[in-house]
């Protein structure tokens, strides 16, 4: 399908200069598949990938953040579009143009590997010939300024927060929306509306974490370049790839790689000196539920039917069951826990001759 064009989008020049720096096991990975990676965009470490902030939120929705139904209402919208982002599937790249080569780059992305270069019209004709998907691409823009007062997914996907603008992202991304999705995760016990999806209501276990597409490589990438920080064995990996995948030329080593620079031990001690960009944060993984959570958990479920929380133990069971982590993963200890608490109540009532179901 031809890559859409989408409101308020930004382009660079068509020969405009990409890179995509990545740590050698992505590199490998590229190397060996072929396949372009797309990740889903609620797995970035910035949680607010994909969202407004919540003073434009306000704004367009016309809320009063002091009101207590329009604070509910605002949790609505926000929880309802936390949902709608992870349609969407990211593959990033740097405009070199715009901010030239950086530590800053290479120690968040890429120490140890490489940056794989193309440009924006061989980008946009990669996507250009993917079967089946819906294909954007175009320049991230940084705060609020070019956001047209609307509430729209695809302007938001596309617009990060002024702190990220050294990272100068080019964006290619694709939509697969899940057609049996509820929508409505984000609603607790309570009926309640939370700004996110909430852990205990899983999302469908088929949902992936990523997309590959496979693309041609001698036709996408024009050029490599090694990391500063990269060692000599990986060095003579990458150009042994290279030679493998009949690229004319080996890859070149960073304009960076010179007496001056500091190794990558001595750029992470003394960060505020060399990095114009917030560090790279680290992405939350919630593993287990405290005493506190637990018991205002038991206080909700106590308060439902049993008819109710019996739905409730088989729903969750079935998340457990379909877990839709990688292979070899496990489910979280705390999905666990509020399992075992609800069969814990149902078990009570059992005893008490309830019925249960």
């Amino acid at each position: 399908m031809p890559v859409k064009p989408y409101w308020s989008q930004l382009e660079p020049p068509k020969d405009a200069v990409l890179w995509r720096f990545m740590d050698l096991r992505k590199f490998r990975d590229l190397m060996s598949g072929e396949e372009l990676y797309f990740r889903r965009a609620d797995l970035y470490p910035d949680k607010s990938e994909g969202l407004p902030p919540e003073d434009y939120a306000l704004r367009v929705l016309g809320l009063d953040p002091h009101d207590i139904n329009d604070r509910v209402a605002l949790n609505d919208h926000l929880g309802s579009l936390a949902q709608d982002r992870e349609a969407f599937y990211l593959s990033c790249w740097y405009l070199h143009a715009q901010g030239l080569e950086t530590l800053d780059m290479w120690e968040a992305y890429g120490h140890d590997g490489v940056a794989v270069c193309t440009r924006y019209d061989l980008l946009y004709s990669a996507l250009d010939g993917l079967l089946e998907d819906d294909a954007h691409q175009g320049r991230v823009q940084y705060g609020t300024e070019h956001l047209t007062d609307r509430f729209n997914g695809l302007e938001f996907i596309t617009t990060k927060q002024l702190q990220y603008a050294p990272d100068c992202e080019v964006r290619a991304f694709i939509t697969a929306y899940d057609p049996l999705a509820t929508g409505n995760r984000h609603f607790d016990l309570n009926n309640y509306p939370h700004p996110h999806p909430l852990p205990i209501n899983r999302r469908n276990s088929w949902v992936p974490d990523s997309k590959r597409r496979r693309i041609n490589l001698r036709k996408l990438i024009t050029d490599g370049v090694i990391s500063p920080w990269a060692e000599a064995d990986a060095v003579e990996e990458i150009n042994l790839w290279v030679k493998h995948k009949s690229f004319p030329a080996l890859a070149r080593r960073s304009e960076l790689t010179i007496g001056s620079t500091p190794t990558l031990a001595e750029f992470r001690k003394h960060r505020p000196l060399f990095s114009k960009r917030p560090p790279e944060a680290k992405a939350d993984e919630e593993t287990e539920a405290t005493p506190d959570e637990l018991a205002q958990f038991d206080e909700v479920l106590s308060g439902l039917t049993p008819e109710r929380v019996r739905f409730l133990y088989k729903q969750r069971w079935e998340s457990l069951r379909l877990y839709p982590g990688d292979p070899g993963d496990i489910p979280l200890l705390s999905d666990a826990q509020y399992l075992e608490a609800t069969l814990r109540l149902l078990d009570t009532w059992k005893k008490l001759k309830m019925n249960v179901g």
